[in-house]
């Protein structure tokens, strides 16, 4: 059942923490047995009592009557872990998370097996984002057997947090299994479809996302949510015109949506109508100045779209506030060679490379940046480090054999310019003519 993902890019992430975290974390109610009239003063009458209150958010009244049980229940037994989760429940509604962590923990370390414990307090730590002892507690709760209360209901609610903790850790695999556990005790939420949808999303099975996706929408036509992700989806798969008509109903309803209008931008560019692409985004752009995904969008399709001039500046806005991202950087420099400012690209490139090493489009615009600017040793460098993670092409064979004809290696530009005539086949007719005219000279 798996986004940069335009929500992601600019809004930044599929699941974010706090609204279903909300949905989860309130922590599962207490046993509410009723006590028998006249029982004497004991510990369970006590806590039968105390949870009493507690249902009805008496809660002052609670604590007393738990201080009361604890005070004459020994504290290694099953009814003090009972006590403690109380505790705990009446911490945390009081928004005091620090004393209910305290508490849920020393109710687990007398009874191993309460549910409640484990499940409420790896709720609560996933409200806190702290995944690794989250995905612990509950991975732990739903193995075991609640003590009241809909315990279908309660599993499936533990495992639904779960798989959201599995998916913020970045294991999808997990999280789908996870989500599998609460589909099996509870009927499918909207909220299952569109997690599903997501995950499929992010392992790459853009068809199951976007069937997941489509079943939302029929339930709901003005789901934003899913229409973004049924657009992504088929985006993926290049069905530019199906996400352009998919994202139609919803920018009808939400046309300043930056998330839709951006990938509305992304289907139109996609079929090739780059003038209303670009009209869209320069208007996302205008309501979004100060948005760098959103410029960054603008400066890209400017400068593919053969308008590096208007490219360039927005370029250099992002790299002020981002200037070691070596992404950007890339882009920059090869924007640069589109206005055929050598230099400044050469310089540009290098920057990236130094930050990442690894980019194998940024050294091959560094030596076709090179080689035009005449920086015939930095063109050999260039390739040099290209060809360790890829071969040679028929233009990085004719950058190598002229950057080797101007350094006066003659036997070896004359063996590149022999292979680059041999896998050109007419796709570089100029080229090729020079090259034949080059040899004659130098084999004489």
């Amino acid at each position: 059942m798996r986004s940069v993902v335009f929500r992601c890019v600019i809004a930044a992430a599929f699941f974010p923490a706090v609204p279903w975290m909300q949905a989860q974390m309130t922590p599962l109610p207490p046993g509410t047995s009723a006590p028998t009239a006249n029982a004497p003063a004991s510990a369970t009458t006590y806590l039968s009592e105390a949870e009493n209150a507690i249902g009805r958010r008496d809660y002052d009244h609670a604590v007393s009557l738990l201080n009361q049980a604890a005070a004459i229940e020994p504290a290694d037994s099953l009814e003090s872990a009972r006590i403690y989760y109380d505790r705990g429940y009446i911490e945390q509604a009081q928004h005091q998370p620090g004393a209910a962590e305290a508490n849920y923990r020393k109710a687990e370390s007398i009874d191993p097996k309460q549910f409640e414990s484990h499940a409420a307090l790896g709720h609560l730590l996933a409200s806190q984002q702290k995944w690794a002892e989250a995905r612990h507690e509950l991975e732990t709760a739903i193995t075991l057997q609640p003590a009241s209360g809909d315990a279908r209901r309660e599993v499936a609610s533990a495992a639904r947090t779960l798989a959201r903790v599995d998916a913020e850790m970045h294991d999808d695999a997990a999280a789908s299994d996870a989500l599998l556990v609460a589909l099996k005790l509870t009927p499918e939420q909207s909220d299952d479809t569109l997690f599903a949808a997501q995950l499929a999303e992010n392992v790459g099975n853009y068809d199951g996302a976007g069937k997941e996706y489509q079943k939302i929408l029929a339930e709901d036509p003005t789901s934003i949510a899913a229409t973004e992700g049924l657009a992504r989806a088929l985006i993926h798969e290049g069905k530019f015109a199906d996400a352009e008509a998919a994202l139609h109903p919803a920018l009808v309803q939400e046309p300043n949506d930056p998330t839709l209008l951006a990938l509305s931008v992304t289907a139109l560019a996609g079929q090739g109508n780059t003038l209303a692409a670009v009209s869209q985004l320069e208007a996302l752009h205008q309501q979004n100045p100060d948005q760098p995904a959103v410029t960054r969008m603008l400066a890209d399709l400017y400068s593919s779209a053969g308008q590096p001039d208007k490219a360039a500046p927005l370029y250099q806005q992002l790299l002020v506030n981002d200037g070691n991202n070596p992404d950007l950087l890339t882009a920059a420099a090869q924007n640069l060679v589109r206005q055929q400012q050598w230099s400044q690209a050469v310089e540009t490139f290098q920057k990236s490379l130094q930050i990442r090493p690894t980019q194998e489009d940024a050294w091959s615009g560094l030596a076709f940046a090179a080689w035009r600017d005449g920086q015939y040793p930095l063109v050999l460098t260039a390739l040099d480090h290209r060809s360790q993670t890829l071969s040679e092409s028929p233009a990085t064979l004719f950058l190598r054999a002229t950057a080797l004809d101007h350094l006066h290696q003659t036997k070896q530009a004359v063996q590149y310019y022999r292979k680059f005539l041999s896998v050109a086949h007419d796709q570089f007719p100029d080229e090729e003519q020079e090259t034949r005219q080059r040899l004659k000279t130098l084999e004489k």
